[in-house]
């Protein structure tokens, strides 16, 4: 199996669990030897070490509902036993009672550290990194624009 292939499965799996907020599933794909594993999510600080993790990931009842899907990995060895994943994350989620009355979403861009480990890669280091708010805007107006537009340019020559 190549890297990209393991580091999909990886993925494939954690993803999996977010999505029904398998706490202890997810918990189990990072590398419990790092002392510190360091998660910056995209909405918060940067959250280092076990109990920061835990007190992220909660324990209690989740209220929220959520999609998260991924795309686009980039996948290569940085050592022999360490591997660095880039890909798209995109998330969804509405959450009842809170500041948004209905369901939002946004895409980030993610760079994820991986260990080879006896049973299998596992993360120890992951960011989030959202794009800037002029190229949200610039890819929102994008897609705003009229398939019409798209057939009068095309019939000058003039394709995207």
């Amino acid at each position: 199996m190549s890297l990209h292939d393991e580091i999909k499965a990886v993925l494939d799996d954690y993803i999996a669990k977010w999505n029904v907020y398998d706490i202890p599933g997810m918990k189990a794909l990072w590398d419990s030897d790092e002392a510190e594993p360091i998660y910056v999510a995209e909405e918060r600080d940067p959250i280092i070490g076990w109990q920061a993790m835990e007190t992220y990931w909660g324990g209690g009842a989740k209220t929220s509902t959520h999609l998260i899907k991924y795309s686009d990995l980039m996948a290569r060895k940085a050592a022999d036993d360490v591997a660095h994943a880039f890909y798209r994350l995109h998330w969804n989620v509405y959450i009842p009672g809170g500041a948004y009355p209905r369901p939002i979403g946004n895409s980030v861009r993610v760079t994820s550290l991986l260990r080879k480990k006896p049973a299998g890669w596992r993360l120890f280091h992951h960011i989030e990194a959202p794009e800037a708010s002029i190229i949200q805007l610039r890819k929102a107006h994008e897609r705003a624009v009229d398939p019409e537009l798209f057939e009068m340019l095309k019939k000058k020559g003039i394709t995207f």
